[in-house]
């Protein structure tokens, strides 16, 4: 069924709790990346939240087109500085421990970035605010910021958790079936994955002790010496964690109670019309559609030559029209059923009945939004955790993949074939669908609600785990569980010295007897 309608208790809440709460509370929201997806997934939130009467500060790169009440952009314009040359890196291959280090790099540019811009520098000079609100990537100079304006920091989390976000949060994630959503795997490991996994998040948690904490430290000495704490101990002090996640969409898993699920909180609930150009397409026959976007990193206008020309190939023959997200105005031997525009309403595509496959680079708000709209996916995955995003799609039953490096021709026009043409792969969309919808609460309501509880609790320091404060090996009960092997070791060491000893003692005796 669809979203039901909220719980009374939540909707007396909101009815009755704004005004009072509301009254001169000040905002400040972190979401300066180049990429735009961590941007489109909050930015409704942080509207809902300014439409509520909060005075929403928000540091980005991508500034408001029209006006919004109670919300104020902050640019830092610069974090898009070389960033075609980021994408084309994070594309190239590399060890595991050489990937998390070209992660570290990026974000720690971005957080030095952000630090020594003017318009932020003066907003740490001049004002101040009640919440802190931030993606959580690599960025822990920034979380001196709630220390700094004496407020309780929210983390958003747009790809859910990872032994980083469990740390933050105190949350303990068990190895044997939470793979590191970087390395591809699902929850049905087999052993040899778990072994791998194992190590790699183990090596996850030395790379930010070695490498991330230690540069996010020179930063902060640098940017905000004032704050005495070590890093360390502020990346502790989050009230709460929205997760951009769901059962639905990936697994059940454990979380402590600061950390909430709101996967698809970006999503509006009544799609708007679309553009007359596209519907005017779509009117032009009855024949199915299909959509086709890399998302907001990957452009297809840098495919290489062979390769648009080998789709354009593929997409001529299909008895289909085709919506495709190509950047520039003109695509050379564009098919006839094939429209292109730089950018689509992809909710909207999606929510089109006509529309029956989605071919996703598989980046969670696509993913999310497939399953929202009940729509199959044949996935291109790129980096980071589109592989794992797919890969747990098709293990649900709605998606296929081919190898985007590769692409070969014979195998991609088969998939697509296979997927327009068995209606298992749909049906299956469609079930899935129903079960992320069958929800008590909106997720967007959801993480509202958690937020103003953070603000109305001052900071809700109840919700946070002991373990928060915890290292590693207390958390874990290493210390504890090490203290009884070696007891276990060194009481069998010593019944075997015991026995040794009382054997050379009668055999000495024998031997005197003799």
């Amino acid at each position: 069924m669809k979203f039901g309608i909220n719980f009374p208790y939540l909707l007396t809440y909101f009815l009755l709790s704004s005004n009072a709460l509301t009254e001169a509370v000040k905002i400040l929201a972190l979401f300066p990346f180049p990429g735009p997806s961590q941007y489109i997934l909050v930015q409704p939130y942080l509207k809902m939240l300014a439409s509520r009467g909060y005075e929403v500060t928000s540091v980005n790169a991508f500034p408001q087109k029209q006006k919004v009440e109670n919300f104020r952009d902050i640019t830092v314009m610069e974090v898009h500085d070389n960033y075609a040359d980021v994408i084309s890196g994070a594309q190239v291959e590399r060890n595991k421990w050489g990937e998390m280090t070209f992660l570290s790099e990026f974000f720690m540019n971005i957080t030095e970035t952000v630090l020594k811009n003017p318009k932020v520098q003066n907003l740490l000079k001049n004002e101040h605010f009640d919440l802190v609100i931030m993606e959580t990537l690599h960025t822990d100079a920034w979380y001196s910021l709630g220390r700094h304006f004496g407020a309780p920091m929210i983390g958003i989390s747009s790809f859910g958790t990872d032994p980083i976000i469990d740390e933050l949060m105190g949350n303990m994630s068990p190895f044997s079936y939470t793979p590191l959503v970087t390395i591809g795997y699902t929850e049905h490991m087999s052993y040899t994955e778990r072994l791998w996994n194992t190590i790699y998040q183990l090596m996850e948690l030395l790379h930010v002790r070695w490498v991330t904490i230690p540069l996010q430290r020179q930063l902060m000495a640098k940017y905000m010496p004032h704050i005495q704490e070590d890093v360390w101990e502020l990346r502790t002090n989050f009230s709460l964690m929205l997760l951009n996640q769901h059962f639905s969409l990936s697994y059940p898993r454990p979380y402590v109670p600061s950390m909430v699920e709101v996967g698809g909180f970006q999503l509006h609930y009544k799609p708007n019309p679309l553009p007359q150009d596209i519907q005017e397409f779509l009117n032009s026959s009855q024949e199915d559609v299909i959509y086709f976007s890399m998302g907001s990193n990957v452009k297809s206008k840098d495919f290489p030559p062979e390769r648009l020309q080998m789709i354009n190939d593929i997409f001529r023959k299909l008895p289909y029209k085709i919506l495709w997200k190509f950047e520039n105005t003109h695509l050379p031997g564009k098919p006839a059923n094939v429209f292109i525009k730089p950018w689509f309403p992809q909710p909207d595509v999606l929510a089109h009945a006509r529309v029956k496959l989605f071919i996703s680079h598989g980046g969670l708000l696509s993913t999310s939004e497939s399953v929202y709209h009940g729509k199959p996916m044949l996935g291109l995955p790129v980096f980071y955790d589109q592989t794992m995003n797919i890969n747990k799609a098709k293990r649900a039953g709605f998606a296929l993949s081919v190898d985007f490096y590769t692409l070969p021709k014979e195998e991609f026009e088969n998939t697509i074939l296979e997927m327009m043409r068995n209606a298992k792969y749909f049906k299956k969309a469609k079930e899935i669908s129903r079960i992320y919808h069958d929800q008590p609460v909106k997720p967007l309501d959801l993480a509202v609600f958690w937020t103003e509880y953070v603000l109305r609790h001052r900071g809700a320091p109840h919700l946070q785990s002991p373990a928060q404060k915890m290292n590693f090996f207390k958390k874990h009960s290493i210390d504890t569980v090490g203290v009884l092997i070696a007891a276990v070791v060194l009481s069998g060491i010593s019944v075997v010295f015991i026995i040794l000893s009382v054997f050379r003692f009668v055999f000495s005796k024998k031997t005197e007897k003799q």
